[in-house]
């Protein structure tokens, strides 16, 4: 008697979930996320300010592969590296610089900035001569933090972007 009870509510619960109506019905849609406020939250504050932080930290590692002329862990290979491309610091600087331009496109609701930040990250990570632990992921770091919490950070104020 009481495993037909259990049947019984059970078999409800499955009808609803596949019900069409109720999947269908204007309290299961959600609304779209805005930011109605003039002002802008601490997340979004806080995400430049990271992202600010990280393109100076690769225009001071393209500063010292420029300085150097070498790559920074060569003395922990014994010197077996081979010699780093002459393009690749100057490129380096200038992904860093367009870079950090959108980072301030982007403070600025400019929706070109976030696409010259995700496009440039992308390049200089893409460009890398070969695998380097500072370079090559730092770079993608820095690009997986402006895709992964930026964008989740950037999606309510999207509406306000040009």
């Amino acid at each position: 008697m009481m495993t037909n009870q259990v049947n019984t509510n059970n078999d409800k619960e499955r009808e609803d979930i596949f019900d069409s109506d109720v999947l269908m019905s204007d309290n299961t849609k959600s609304n779209d996320l805005k930011h109605e406020s003039n002002n802008k939250s601490f997340l979004f504050k806080s995400m430049i300010f990271i992202m600010i932080f990280l393109i100076l930290s690769i225009l001071y590692r393209g500063y010292q592969l420029l300085v150097t002329n070498d790559y920074l862990f060569r003395q922990m290979l014994n010197n077996d590296a081979p010699e780093m491309p002459k393009w690749y610091p100057i490129t380096t600087l200038i992904l860093g610089v367009v870079s950090l331009v959108g980072i301030f496109l982007v403070n600025s609701y400019k929706r070109i900035g976030v696409y010259m930040v995700v496009a440039s990250l992308f390049i200089a990570s893409a460009m890398q001569p070969e695998f380097m632990a500072d370079g090559t992921l730092f770079t993608m770091f820095t690009l997986f933090v402006f895709i992964g919490y930026g964008l989740a950070i950037i999606y309510p104020y999207w509406y306000k972007f040009k």
